[in-house]
């Protein structure tokens, strides 16, 4: 068979001198179709391959990373990529609906009489933002509106906070998150997947640090072994994701509901144990103290990137 673009023998997929693919796009429409499926058939392969590796043994994907044997398993990368993706998918559908839709899911339940009057958020206020808050005003059963009935109350009982710098400068940025709802949910979104990936080589770095002279890893080892585990978290919260939304409607008893959030989350962490043992192969003391150590600092590092996308958002928001 002669290559079409450079009329070299082909003795391969790709031509050897030029890299074109030898296939041709000469087909009826059925055959292209057939063609399409055969080539996610074989992709799918590495799926199940890549798959089965990382549910079922945590920690031994990355340990064939490290043996540099890749060629039958999907790259971390990709994995993070499209896990991440399903989760905060599905997690703007559960969340989409909560700030202005009727009877919110966690409603801010006031203590004893509440006055629900939110005129005095006014005296801050542009005319712009005053139509904005009038807006929100509509939305009577409105997550948005129970906020802004607190906030109003907050300023009654303590004068100082009606001219702080917080009331001047936030109460306008929450306005904004407020009237529009979904795009600020999707920019949240949008922030706070950009900020954890961008995270990724500081929480590598922890572990580089954590397992100083470990087998010799490198910094781009300790990278793929966080995407792995990332990614089972992302599937994991994926799974509690959906079951949240199926529960819309309050089909399962909220005693079963808060019983399978516990199992997920514990599984997670679970997870994360072993894999770390299984990977950096250390004993069971010393991957507990580690494990301890890391989550913690972990757990800090998430609120300051959860901090810092809100943030991110909220100044979006207002300068658009």
């Amino acid at each position: 068979m002669i290559c079409d673009n450079c009329s070299a023998e082909l003795t391969d997929r790709f031509c050897s001198q030029c890299g074109q693919n030898r296939r041709n796009y000469h087909l009826t429409f059925h055959k292209i179709i057939i063609n399409v499926v055969e080539e996610n058939f074989h992709f799918d392969g590495r799926v199940l391959n890549t798959l089965k590796l990382l549910i079922l043994k945590p920690g031994e994907l990355s340990k064939e990373f490290s043996l540099n044997r890749r060629a039958k398993y999907v790259p971390a990368v990709r994995l993070y990529l499209f896990a991440s993706v399903l989760f905060f998918f599905i997690f703007a559908l559960v969340r989409s609906g909560s700030l202005d839709g009727s009877n919110p899911e966690n409603p801010i339940a006031p203590q004893g009489p509440i006055e629900r009057n939110t005129t005095i958020l006014e005296l801050n206020l542009s005319p712009e933002y005053r139509a904005k808050l009038e807006l929100i005003r509509t939305r009577e059963d409105s997550l948005a509106n129970q906020i802004l009935v607190q906030w109003a109350n907050a300023i009654r009982s303590d004068n100082d906070f009606k001219d702080s710098f917080v009331n001047r400068e936030l109460l306008p940025m929450a306005i904004d998150a407020m009237v529009s709802p979904q795009r600020t949910i999707s920019l949240l979104i949008d922030n706070f997947a950009l900020v954890l990936f961008i995270g990724l080589p500081a929480h590598a770095l922890m572990l580089k640090f954590f397992y100083f002279g470990n087998y010799r890893r490198y910094y781009i080892e300790h990278v793929v072994f966080l995407m792995h585990v990332h990614t089972i978290g992302f599937l994991i919260f994926s799974i509690f994701a959906c079951i949240t939304l199926i529960n819309a409607s309050n089909l399962i008893l909220d005693n079963t509901m808060q019983l399978i959030r516990i199992l997920l989350i514990s599984l997670f962490f679970i997870y994360q144990y072993i894999a770390l043992k299984r990977y950096y192969d250390q004993g069971w003391v010393m991957t507990s103290c580690k494990f301890i150590a890391l989550n913690t600092i972990y757990g800090v590092l998430l609120g300051l990137e959860l901090f810092s996308s809100a943030a991110f958002t909220l100044n979006e928001l207002h300068n658009t």
